[in-house]
């Protein structure tokens, strides 16, 4: 049985992170709380909700600097930036989180880090990044390639030869139609079709999904860096 540390467990997406690690048999053994000090939030209020010590990065120990971590930030550039802190910490495994009641072809690389939720489909050929994160029954189509950081929401799709860019965020229950490309740190509103590409750091909503005038993207106003050369 492994054991994870949770780092950054003030959202409420813990519990989520926690239920797929209990439901492939392992043990959440600490959690992390990076923020300053301030009221809990709700699900930290429930009775035993995950029932593991909460602590503070000052109150880590070499011991718990050698468990497992998950982070569970839906925001690309603050599962980035929460990340980066882990590591300065001395935290060093950081293994993809799977839920045993997804589906992931053989042939579906995923990188380090990478969270994937409960009753997602992951097809063959497609490769996720580092850090990626696939919300609950999410439907991810053959030969995609998903970059570093990308957020993909509770129930979208992502139909073949797809391409969504470093720090992208797709929301809950969006569309993307065959060999679209989804830039970097671009955003898709929830429920969005797209059926042309969407260039880095814009945001599309609608069906067809078009370009939010004045809009920066970047989930949340968030942006995560481009990758160093």
């Amino acid at each position: 049985m492994a054991r994870w540390t949770i780092f950054g467990c003030r959202t409420p997406y813990a519990l989520e992170v926690a239920e797929t690690i209990w439901r492939q048999g392992d043990e959440v053994a600490v959690l992390v709380d990076n923020l300053p000090p301030g009221e809990r939030t709700s699900w930290q209020t429930e009775e035993g909700a995950i029932g593991a010590p909460l602590l503070s990065p000052a109150e880590l120990s070499p011991d718990h600097l050698r468990l497992l971590v998950a982070i569970p930030l839906i925001t690309p550039g603050h599962r980035f930036a929460v990340e980066m802190e882990a590591r300065s910490l001395g935290f060093r495994s950081f293994p993809a989180l799977l839920d045993p009641t997804a589906v992931i072809a053989r042939t579906a690389p995923v990188g380090e880090g990478s969270i994937v939720n409960a009753a997602a489909v992951i097809a063959a050929g497609t490769a996720l990044g580092c850090s990626v994160h696939v919300n609950r029954s999410a439907s991810i189509g053959h030969h995609n390639l998903v970059e570093d950081y990308a957020t993909l929401g509770p129930g979208c799709v992502l139909a073949g030869h797809v391409t969504i860019g470093r720090g992208a965020f797709v929301g809950a229950g969006a569309v993307c139609a065959p060999r679209v490309t989804v830039g970097p740190n671009a955003v898709v509103g929830a429920g969005a079709v797209v059926v042309r590409d969407v260039p880095a750091g814009k945001v599309v909503v609608g069906n067809p999904a078009r370009e939010v005038p004045g809009k920066a993207g970047g989930y949340g106003g968030v942006r995560v860096p481009e990758a160093e050369r």
